[in-house]
């Protein structure tokens, strides 16, 4: 199996790290997410599309606890039944707000090492983006 785990605390209340991960105006700050994209905050069953290219479909959805995104590659030759690749947001406090990340599993998919490393970096400028916008 070949995840990446983090996490990272955030002093402020878990209500606005929440809304930095569902709000698509917060979202843009410090994801990718299409130019086009007029869906809304994130819901159970929402959809973010990149024409082509890959779709993260809200597969759970517990406010204020947990948001899980899997992910969809048109490209790779494999059926979406054959890999399981989720984005998973969990948060919890103690005084403070912890986001727990756990990105994967990246290992049924074609060169999962690539994909494991980009996340890793992804990860590292994201979660630093989340706790200065959730702070500020």
């Amino acid at each position: 199996m070949l995840k990446v785990v983090d996490q990272i605390l955030i002093n402020t209340p878990i209500e606005r790290v929440w809304e930095i991960l569902t709000n698509p105006e917060f979202i843009k700050e410090w994801d990718d997410i299409p130019e086009n994209y007029s869906g809304g905050p994130l819901k159970l069953n929402g959809v973010i599309e990149w024409e082509g290219h890959a779709k993260m479909v809200v597969t759970e959805y517990e406010e204020l606890k947990t948001l899980k995104l899997n992910l969809y590659l048109p490209k790779v030759e494999l059926d979406p039944s054959n890999y399981d690749v989720n984005y998973k947001y969990t948060l919890s406090t103690n005084g403070d707000t912890i986001l727990h990340f756990e990105i994967g599993d990246f290992s049924p998919l074609p060169n999962p090492q690539d994909y494991y490393e980009s996340t890793v970096e992804w990860l590292n400028t994201a979660k630093a983006k989340i706790k200065e916008l959730a702070e500020s």
